[in-house]
């Protein structure tokens, strides 16, 4: 079969536009993907050098409460009774360290609170042994003490007023139980699964949610050894268990160590799905209206050309004509083909023009139109017959069209033109003057009849659900034909009056046009 012309063009422009959605769609993924990854990236990058700030201020503030209690303990060395008691009362008031511990200058430990069970031993590991030999404040590499704890040792040197070197004020962090630094780190302000982990300048790790791999070495993941070199920013990074992430992590001078904060990549880029159904979602319509604008354009190019062909096919096969529709001829190719057989088929429109004369239904609701009012309404006048007139109007119609489209509106139509048809008799003639405008033209019917048919229309209507799944209300105005008095036109214009009172005075009611 012979593809047409409108085939071909609504063929070529649905290829194109599918192609240009496709392009848009698939360039807002990769950009949106880019944009997610680079904003997690930052955010990450910027709280982990918040929380490399916080840290960083903590650790200063616990050097600081250490270096004011050392001339008190300096003064206090040769009395463990009070060692004790003051200590006891340090540990209480900072809540920043697990423990506090006096060392002498010979590494023997003084005192502790709260007791741990090493007083009188002399320490000989890492921390303690640092300390003694640098003699001044200090935050130790992570260690294994004589408790067999990992910790972290944050001391400051004692002296006495003759500025002999007595030994060390220290505070510990025990890294495997609870402490200052996950009271800081532990709770990730996103709850998307990001969180955060710390890693000193050995490659080791000295915070992680998960306790079990405190002390891991980390030294191949790629984040881990750009903090060694001491390196600040944000990259995607696979870790040793071969999960991407989007990190961001900062390196503290002070300490040496690494804040890192980063985010499942997954997570990241979870939203991507949503926002490319949103995009895709709101191009829908767009795409929609163009579409139904190219048909429309395609029909306008291809019509005159398809009903010249078949109207000369018919010629050819020299069959009558029923019925000729006018052709549009807005361009060239059109326009010289329809004046070559214009004359000919000039007397077939004329036929056409005398059937539309003809047509007196609303091809919506099934009603009968102006045209056929007037003819009614002539005939009555004539034979000199009674007859009232009820003129309705939909409240609200606008708001039922904006919020539910036209669609609905057309069935809100269709559903008022029922409930009005219901409650014709014989001779009534139900019309649709356009839009949500109606007239009842009620034979043999005086107004006090006309208008209790009037109140029962409102009363069923506005007690029935429409399709819109809610109720409607109408106004309406009613009037009888003055004879001899009024023409048709200042009936209507009378009633059409009574039914703006109806709306003005708030609607859903029926007024009686004023003689």
């Amino acid at each position: 079969m012979i593809k047409t012309l409108r085939f071909w063009i609504t063929l070529l422009v649905s290829f194109a536009m599918i192609g240009i959605l496709s392009i848009t769609l698939l360039s807002g993924y990769y950009v949106t993907k880019e944009n997610l990854i680079n904003n997690s990236l930052e955010i990450n990058r910027v709280y982990s050098m918040k929380l490399a700030r916080l840290t960083e201020e903590v650790f200063n503030g616990m050097q600081s409460n250490l270096q004011v209690k050392a001339s008190e303990i300096s003064a206090e060395i040769d009395d463990v009774e009070k060692l004790s008691s003051t200590l006891a009362n340090l540990l209480t008031s900072s809540k920043n360290f697990n423990s506090l511990s006096v060392i002498s200058k010979e590494g023997v430990v003084l005192a502790t609170s709260p007791e741990l069970g090493i007083v009188g031993k002399k320490l000989d590991t890492a921390g303690p042994k640092e300390a003694l030999l640098k003699r001044k404040s200090l935050i130790s590499m992570p260690y294994k003490a004589a408790t067999g704890r990992l910790l972290i040792l944050v001391s400051t040197p004692l002296w006495n007023e003759k500025n002999q070197y007595l030994g060390f004020l220290s505070g510990t962090i025990y890294l495997q139980e609870d402490n200052i630094i996950n009271t800081i780190l532990d709770e990730h302000f996103a709850t998307d699964g990001s969180h955060v982990w710390v890693v000193d300048n050995k490659g080791m790790l000295i915070f992680h949610p998960d306790p079990k791999r405190i002390g891991e070495m980390i030294k191949e993941n790629k984040v881990a050894q750009k903090i060694l070199g001491h390196e600040s920013g944000a990259q995607k990074v696979t870790n040793l268990e071969g999960k991407e992430y989007l990190a961001g992590y900062t390196y503290i001078k002070s300490s040496r160590w690494g804040v890192v904060s980063q985010t499942p990549y997954e997570t990241s880029v979870k939203p991507l799905k949503g926002m490319i159904y949103k995009m895709l979602l709101y191009a829908l319509p767009f795409v929609l209206f163009f579409f139904l604008l190219t048909i429309i354009l395609t029909e306008r190019l291809s019509s005159p050309l398809r009903k010249l062909a078949m109207f000369s096919a018919k010629l050819k096969d020299n069959e009558e004509q029923n019925q000729y529709a006018n052709i549009p001829t807005w361009y060239f190719e059109a326009k010289q083909l329809n004046e070559t057989i214009h004359e000919y088929a000039k007397s077939q429109q004329q036929r056409v023009e005398n059937y539309k004369e003809r047509s007196y239904t609303d091809p919506l609701t099934g009603l009968k139109n102006r045209r056929y009012g007037d003819k009614v309404t002539t005939r009555w006048t004539t034979d000199k017959k009674q007859f009232s007139v009820i003129m309705i109007d939909i409240d609200h119609f606008k708001v039922v069209n904006d919020n539910y489209g036209h669609h609905i509106g057309d069935e809100v139509l269709k559903f008022l033109a029922k409930k009005m048809s219901h409650i014709l008799r014989g001779d009534d003639v139900c019309i649709r003057l356009g839009g949500e405008e109606f007239i009842l033209l009620l034979a043999e019917t005086d107004v006090q009849e006309a208008m209790v048919i009037a109140e029962r229309l409102r009363t069923t209507v506005s007690s029935s659900l429409c399709p819109t799944n809610d109720y409607i209300t109408i106004s309406l105005g009613v009037g009888g034909y003055l004879e001899n008095l009024e023409t048709i036109e200042e009936l209507y214009y009378r009633v059409d009056k009574a039914l703006y009172q109806a709306k003005t005075e708030g609607r859903n009611r029926v007024v009686l046009s004023e003689v």
